[in-house]
């Protein structure tokens, strides 16, 4: 191994003080003190404090303000529904106490990060629960930034409200605004969500619909007069935990250059989302940064982001809706320009302009580097007599699946995996791989055609072959699943997980 050769050793020091005499060797000791480095550490070792806590606990709310709207207590993040909006810098550490203040397990997932496998939030696959009255500290270092979220991964404690917005500002801002606005959307049931699936399988009408809640076929949202698919029937849609069009208001100046931060954290509920008056420029999808692309509209499922910006040129009020696809309800809010009264202009009608993936395309190059391609076809299915959803053909071991055969979907450290999902169902399905980022391959695309959008959520719609690619660099063991989650509480996931040769 080199080293430096003009510095001292320590044995030179010592062998060349032994030949002086004492007052020289006092000299000598003296250098030899000084290279020894002094200890920074000047107190007893320590964790960290955490930026955030996180109290997870139960309390009874109606956010629909329901005439029966509460008999079921939430699972809340610091009794807030959303919970807490917890911001960091790129290139901080995330730091974040969890105290788990239930009478059952939990444990939180924070969804699109890149994160050590044992922090990912996943009970039984990548962490042990939170049992009732324990803590956990998650700490990790902070690669990326944009838009995510975080939620629970224990039974079906995310439609009970325990679920949150996770913002990671950049180093550098490649858009600079005069505000940034996050909006969380989530639908809601006015009963207990275990009682859905028993429901849907005893052949229930409705499931999710309880006495007094609205639901009127006449005005179900479609896409171009086509019905949108539903299997569960929210009472209604909450924009940053407030219904209807008693929603948020965002206040703003004529001139502003507006971010909004679009979050689907509902359970099982697609939005299409519009501006009125106004188009929307996307400039990121998933917390990945895209080539700035003008619509009018976008439909995005669980667990998917959109980042976009809109300019305010002129004084005025204007709703933001989040229209439920396949139910009544939408879920409203405002911009509106500083003390003006006027009443909101409502969305009469979408826009033509409608997002598609093949218009989102990376500002960088996103083919991935070579490798050994390892391919996974993966049918999206199930048995819809006895409610039970699969990938290839097989049922991941969950609460509602009563004989699971899923076999881990193995790969190893470097492969560029590729995964094509036939939507064989009449539903569609917002596919979410954890820990890893990829590459979306829409129909009639070459696989290595440069500048591919980056994403985490993909929809799957009914009928169509979804594609995607990554690189295997996050070794463990990470969650494949459907976003919506009855779906996955019926067994529509896999486990992808990392394995290494004999012999390697």
């Amino acid at each position: 191994m080199p080293h430096d050769s003009g510095s001292p050793s320590r044995r030179g020091i010592i062998a060349a003080a032994s030949a002086l005499p004492l007052g020289a060797s006092a000299l000598a000791a003296t250098a030899m003190r000084k290279t020894q480095p002094e200890s920074s550490q000047t107190s007893p070792p320590s964790q960290a404090e955490p930026d955030y806590v996180l109290n997870i606990e139960n309390k009874n709310i109606n956010p629909l303000e329901s005439p029966d709207g509460n008999p079921y207590p939430a699972v809340l993040a610091n009794g807030e529904l959303p919970g807490t909006e917890m911001r960091f810098k790129e290139g901080e550490n995330f730091r974040v106490l969890v105290n788990n203040r239930l009478l059952e397990p939990t444990t939180v997932h924070w969804h699109g990060m890149l994160v050590p496998n044992l922090q990912d939030g996943v009970p039984e696959l990548t962490q042990a629960p939170i049992e009732p009255g324990n803590s956990i500290f998650y700490e990790y270092p902070l690669r990326q930034n944009g838009t995510y979220w975080y939620h629970s991964h224990v039974g079906l404690q995310e439609q009970q409200g325990l679920a949150g917005p996770l913002i990671v500002e950049p180093r550098v801002e490649r858009h600079p605004v005069d505000h940034d606005f996050v909006i969380f959307l989530q639908d809601w049931i006015n009963t207990s969500p275990y009682d859905m699936i028993p429901e849907i399988r005893n052949g229930v009408p409705m499931p999710g619909q309880t006495a007094g809640d609205f639901w009127s076929k006449n005005q179900v949202n479609t896409l171009g007069g086509k019905p949108w698919e539903v299997d569960v029937y929210p009472a209604g849609m909450l924009m940053n935990g407030q219904p209807g069009r008693k929603g948020p208001t965002f206040n703003v100046k004529k001139g502003d250059r507006v971010r909004l931060r679009f979050i689907d954290g509902a359970t099982s509920t697609f939005y299409r989302v519009q501006v009125a008056g106004h188009q929307m420029t996307v400039i990121a999808t998933d917390s990945q940064p895209c080539v700035p692309v003008k619509v009018d509209n976008f439909i995005f499922g669980p667990g998917e982001r959109y980042d976009v910006l809109v300019d305010i040129t002129e004084d005025g009020a204007w709703e933001i809706e989040a229209a439920g696809m396949g139910t009544p309800h939408s879920a409203i809010g405002t911009i509106r320009t500083s003390f003006n009264k006027k009443m909101a202009q409502p969305n009469q009608t979408f826009g033509k302009k409608l997002l598609t993936y093949d218009m989102l395309r990376s500002p960088y190059p996103t083919t991935l580097p070579d490798g050994p391609v390892k391919t996974f076809t993966l049918d999206l299915g199930g048995d819809m007599m006895n409610y039970l959803w699969s990938m290839g053909g097989e049922y991941y071991k969950e609460a509602y699946v009563p004989n699971p055969d899923a076999l881990p979907l193995e790969i190893e450290y470097g492969d560029r995996v590729r995964v094509i999902m036939p939507n064989k169902t009449k539903m569609a399905h917002p596919m979410h791989l954890h820990g890893h980022f990829y590459r979306v391959v829409p129909a009639g695309t070459d696989w290595d055609t440069p500048n591919l959008p980056m994403k985490d959520t993909v929809i799957s719609n009914p009928g169509e072959t979804t594609r995607f690619e990554f690189t295997a660099d996050n070794p463990g063991n990470w969650f494949f699943h459907c976003h919506n989650l009855y779906h996955l509480a019926a067994g529509m996931a896999r486990e992808f997980r990392y394995t290494v040769s004999e012999g390697v």
